[in-house]
């Protein structure tokens, strides 16, 4: 908790009319299936007990995260829907804690078998979930041992096989065949499975965010595979999974605006650099603005004279490097701009322009991701409904 005064002028004002506007969009989208919302990485930096309160609100029916911490910290808020934990168990700690906490654990491999098995109980068993590596080679059961490791589930009196997944590794891309070849091979698998198995069907679900957005070219009726729930991430936060589609016209709304007030305004003449290192040097006489941002706070170094915010009405241009607690913009002679005012770095204004994370993301090299759960533990998070207030209006109790 932070006391007003003692923080910079600096903030991300987390909306939760937009969290419940893109619950609604993501459940329409499902039609009819579960949607088991992503708040991993402390909901994307958002603050996860909040956003998972906004989401389960608007009828998202289960959470995911990828720590037992994580699960545990959810518990804590007082929340009490189903945790599915991504990351699965490590040890027997993390088994026993999982347990505890009434999380449901993914299962990757023999080890994370062993691990539930030996805390599960034949009077209550265990629910569990598989997740099967269908082509991103990263986390899950090799397709090869899956359908033998499926099966010693469903024959273990302490687990329940409560889920089946895969996680889609290009749903992003224009192209839907590699998403329709993974979703196959899940298919085949499950046929397998379902062939032989007595008992409850386990639940499927394939759909990240990219997935689910454009459910109806990569979930076609030719693989067979019918699934129940979907599991999106980022199109919960605001933000679009496409490189070429935005936000906006995918009807999505960006719950964070990260902002903060100009600390220093100060001319600078034509040939002197500004930063470390001077790399930037004026072009002209001119003037910068100084904002109490740094890559301690999420603002990547690599936006060192690239990128914009927006302040004084207009795209104000990155110059020089990034440091630890501050970056600077070029403001030129508008003497509309002061120490005080306002400047978004992404997500809306206060009078409602948006400002794209997508854009910043893109000049960096990187992705809208990267930005949300970077934005440091010392910016305050503001959690409230609706555009984000003037910062010089009454005092906002911080939610973090």
């Amino acid at each position: 908790m932070h006391e007003r005064g003692e923080d910079r002028p600096v903030r991300a004002w987390i909306d939760l009319d937009a969290v419940r506007h893109n619950a609604r969009r993501a459940i329409d989208r499902a039609a009819g299936r579960s949607v088991i919302g992503v708040v991993k990485a402390n909901g994307y930096g958002h603050g996860a007990d909040q956003i998972a309160r906004g989401l389960l609100a608007e009828g998202v029916s289960r959470l995911a995260v990828v720590s037992v911490a994580e699960g545990a910290a959810l518990r804590r808020a007082g929340i009490v829907a189903p945790v599915l934990l991504l990351g699965g168990l490590d040890d027997d700690e993390a088994a026993e804690r999982a347990l505890k906490w009434g999380l449901t654990p993914v299962i990757h491999d023999e080890r994370g078998f062993e691990l539930a098995r030996s805390f599960g109980r034949g009077d209550a068993p265990w629910a569990v979930e598989v997740e099967v590596d269908t082509g991103m080679h990263r986390m899950g059961v090799v397709p090869g041992i899956a359908p033998a490791l499926l099966a010693r589930i469903r024959e273990t009196p302490q687990l329940l096989l409560s889920g089946l997944f895969t996680h889609l590794a290009r749903a992003d891309e224009s192209d839907p065949t590699p998403s329709r070849d993974q979703i196959d091979l899940l298919a085949g698998i499950h046929r397998r499975v379902a062939g032989v198995a007595t008992g409850a069907s386990p639940i499927v679900h394939v759909a990240n965010s990219a997935g689910l957005l454009r459910i109806d070219e990569i979930e076609t009726a030719e693989s067979g595979l019918v699934t129940r729930a979907v599991r999106p991430g980022l199109m919960l936060y605001g933000v679009s999974p496409f490189s070429d589609r935005s936000a906006e016209s995918l009807d999505l709304e960006p719950v964070m605006s990260l902002a903060a007030r100009v600390v220093s305004v100060r001319p600078v003449a034509k040939g002197a650099g500004v930063g470390y290192g001077g790399e930037w040097r004026a072009p002209r006489d001119t003037r910068v603005a100084t904002l109490p941002l740094g890559y301690a706070d999420g603002i990547p170094r690599a936006l060192s004279d690239r990128g914009e915010v927006f302040l004084g009405g207009a795209m104000r241009p990155i110059v020089g490097r990034v440091s630890m607690d501050y970056f600077s913009v070029e403001i030129g002679h508008d003497g509309a701009v002061g120490v005080g005012d306002l400047a978004t770095i992404f997500g809306r204004t206060p009078e409602g322009r948006r400002i794209p994370v997508e854009n910043l993301a893109r000049a960096a090299g990187t992705i809208g991701y990267e930005l949300l759960v970077g934005v440091g533990a010392r910016v305050p998070r503001q959690v409230g409904v609706g555009l984000p207030p003037s910062m010089d209006s009454a005092p906002l109790d911080p939610a973090v």
